[in-house]
């Protein structure tokens, strides 16, 4: 016997299962361990919660700006050579200066006696927002997951409330993963060895000197072409 399912129910049933994919989309895209998990990971098991929430936010902000570029056809500037070459130079600095921040605080880790690292709120939001900044291939992440998604056919028309709607429980699956990992080691730090930290610390600074490396060889491709002519930075 089938059983009618009223329209209303059913509507509601579609956005559950938007906001359900978007959650997990988010979810998954958060997973890989990367500059922003580790950061996230290294402020909560020196017992510094609130700036490790906050630097988890900070990643989720810009992932949502990049999404709304994306999905709300914004984004061609994204891909224009002046301003592939203003991120990663912005890139570079913020991950020299992480690099330096990191090390001091592997010193401390070391010499206890020096004074501990000290993190603020606003700069940790700013920090989880400027290294998911020079991510930009983000944006072929939201591309495929909400071609997946349209691919499901929920929808026959997707609204511009249905983009945002999806946006946002993307960047709310991956904040709300990396503020539960946060809590997680939060509550472990006390248990957690110290050679334990100075591998996450050994880890990040290699993670930096590879992201360095590598934002510095996609700065040249966008100055110079291959054929040696200097591009325009106007």
């Amino acid at each position: 016997m089938n059983i009618a399912i009223p329209s209303a129910a059913l509507v509601y049933l579609k956005y559950a299962g938007l906001v359900g994919f978007g959650l997990l989309l988010g979810f998954l895209s958060a997973i890989p361990v990367g500059a922003v998990q580790l950061e996230v990971a290294k402020k909560a098991v020196n017992g510094h919660l609130m700036p490790a929430v906050a630097t988890a936010v900070g990643s989720a902000c810009s992932d949502f700006l990049y999404g709304f570029l994306t999905l709300f056809g914004l984004g061609q500037f994204l891909f224009k050579q002046d301003f592939q070459i203003f991120i990663y130079s912005l890139g570079i600095a913020v991950i020299v200066f992480l690099f330096y921040r990191t090390f001091k605080e592997y010193r401390h880790t070391l010499q206890p006696e020096e004074a501990p690292p000290i993190y603020k709120k606003r700069f940790a939001f700013l920090t989880g927002f400027t290294i998911a900044a020079t991510n930009p291939g983000i944006i072929i992440w939201w591309i495929i997951g909400f071609k997946i998604f349209h691919d499901l056919s929920l929808f026959t028309e997707f609204f511009p409330a249905i983009k945002f709607l999806f946006i946002l429980s993307g960047c709310a699956g991956l904040g709300g993963y990396l503020i539960f990992l946060a809590l997680i080691l939060h509550r472990m730090h006390h248990n957690l060895p110290d050679k334990y930290l100075d591998w996450m610390h050994l880890v990040l600074l290699g993670l930096f000197v590879v992201l360095t490396l590598y934002f510095s060889y996609k700065l040249y491709l966008n100055i110079f072409d291959f054929h040696g002519v200097k591009a325009s930075l106007i």
